[in-house]
């Protein structure tokens, strides 16, 4: 009863009368008194937040409860469920406080600091318990807790963020570009480009044959050729008439994680002409299907 005699204390202490007046921050008086505060801001005026401004209804005050008539068994089922209720909120609100004054005494940290940090504590046991790099999540639950607040981001936000981003493209080999460029009048060559210095490009080719049906599966027969380590040497020319295919590329380097797949089609301009001719011929049928509105 003592415990709950002190927390009763320490709410009188923090909260004041006067709070019962602030509006809800949901309705539209509170918005329109925020918003006159705003405006009067910007336009140089020095106006202060002024919760009691523009408050057409004001709230009744609270009767004051009958204490004397309740007996002590009561009074303590009531204790109990106000402590029960405030004890969340009063707990979330001092982290919250604490956070923001942390933030406010913390200088602003340099992109390449953090950069740093972060690759040195990777896969040791300072990573957070969501880190897949740690083998015993449990172990840290006391230092990292599973409930995050201001100024600490869950790991959604955290992947989300600019500086994951980064850090996973400094781990991983860049994707290469599948270039094709004409080298005469019916004669094609592909080449295979990767930004990240050593790394070995892979490739795989695949192609369709409208003319040939696979009789298990009723669909037009694909053609993949094995992959295959790129030759920066060797010329890969192809005739300009051939038939359309597919370039699957993806580069791996030693102590990066292999690139993502890149695809790429070529269509020969042949083919590409009689696409765009049908569907130009669809779009004037369109048009003329359409009534004129006087």
């Amino acid at each position: 009863m003592d415990n709950l005699e002190v927390f009763a204390r320490r709410i009188a202490e923090s909260v004041k009368p006067e709070w019962q007046l602030i509006p809800d921050p949901n309705s539209a008086e509170w918005q329109k008194s925020f918003d006159s505060v705003v405006d009067a801001y910007l336009k140089g005026e020095g106006a202060s937040c002024d919760y009691y401004k523009d408050i057409t209804t004001p709230v009744a005050a609270l009767p004051h409860a009958n204490l004397d008539g309740t007996t002590p068994e009561e009074r303590f089922a009531l204790a109990c469920r106000i402590h029960a209720i405030m004890e969340g909120l009063w707990l979330a609100g001092r982290r919250n406080i604490d956070a923001i004054e942390q933030c406010a005494r913390s200088s602003p940290l340099k992109l390449d600091d953090v950069v740093s940090y972060a690759l040195r504590l990777r896969g040791t046991t300072y990573s957070p318990p969501e880190n897949m790099n740690v083998h015993d999540p449990t172990q840290h639950y006391d230092m990292f807790p599973r409930y995050h607040f201001l100024g600490m981001p869950d790991v959604a936000q955290m992947h989300a963020s600019r500086l994951f981003a980064l850090s996973r493209l400094a781990q991983q080999s860049s994707a290469p570009r599948v270039i094709f460029e004409a080298v005469g009048e019916d004669m094609h060559r592909m080449r295979l480009e990767c930004a990240t210095p050593g790394a070995e490009v892979h490739y795989q080719t695949q192609r369709v044959n409208t003319q040939q049906i696979n009789p298990q599966t009723g669909q037009p027969a694909v053609y993949t050729t094995a992959p295959a380590i790129y030759d920066s040497t060797k010329k890969f020319n192809f005739k300009t008439i051939c038939n359309p295919f597919v370039v699957f590329a993806w580069s791996t380097c030693e102590g990066l994680r292999p690139s993502e797949m890149v695809k790429a089609e070529y269509v020969p301009p042949s083919v590409a002409k009689q696409e765009t001719g049908a569907a130009s011929k669809k779009t004037f049928g369109f048009f003329l299907g359409r009534e004129r509105k006087s």
